[in-house]
């Protein structure tokens, strides 16, 4: 999964316009212009496209926690290495921790754009790697994952 998927689909169910995702990175003293911010969520045919580094979603996503949740009092400063990976599955758990998702809410948010997944199914993605029942979350489940929290958090705000 390309990085720049994940973070233009985060920006549009969510929805976070410009200065919401310059003021996500302040905090890890990334300043993004606005000209940086719309590269990143170009297609990579169209000119100007910017790859985004996986740590920077990385950062993006902890600092989105962070926002959604508060900082813990007691936490250390998560140092991101240059080198840091992200798989799908971790962008997953990264957005249950971020909006405090339980196992229902899963089960709605995908409901939400068509995907029904068993328990089994469902935990299966939340496994640590290298756990026998573990199961990669491939690319098209985790843009229709991130769709589906973008509308139940929408349904939620309007008191649906």
């Amino acid at each position: 999964m390309r990085t720049n998927d994940i973070f233009r689909k985060l920006t549009q169910s969510l929805p976070l316009d410009t200065a919401q995702i310059q003021a996500l990175f302040a905090p890890s003293d990334i300043d993004l212009s606005d000209k940086d911010v719309a590269n990143l969520l170009k297609t990579d045919y169209q000119s100007g496209f910017e790859a985004m580094p996986e740590y920077i979603l990385i950062i993006f996503l902890n600092n989105l926690i962070d926002q959604e949740r508060g900082k813990k009092a007691d936490a250390v400063a998560e140092v991101i290495e240059r080198h840091a990976k992200i798989s799908n599955n971790d962008v997953l758990k990264k957005l249950r921790i971020a909006f405090v998702l339980h196992e229902q809410d899963l089960r709605d948010a995908l409901k939400l754009v068509t995907i029904e997944l068993t328990k089994s199914d469902l935990a299966a993605l939340f496994r640590k790697a290298g756990h026998e029942h573990y199961k990669a979350c491939d690319d098209e489940l985790v843009l229709d994952f991130i769709e589906g929290i973008g509308k139940l958090l929408q349904q939620k705000k309007a008191g649906v």
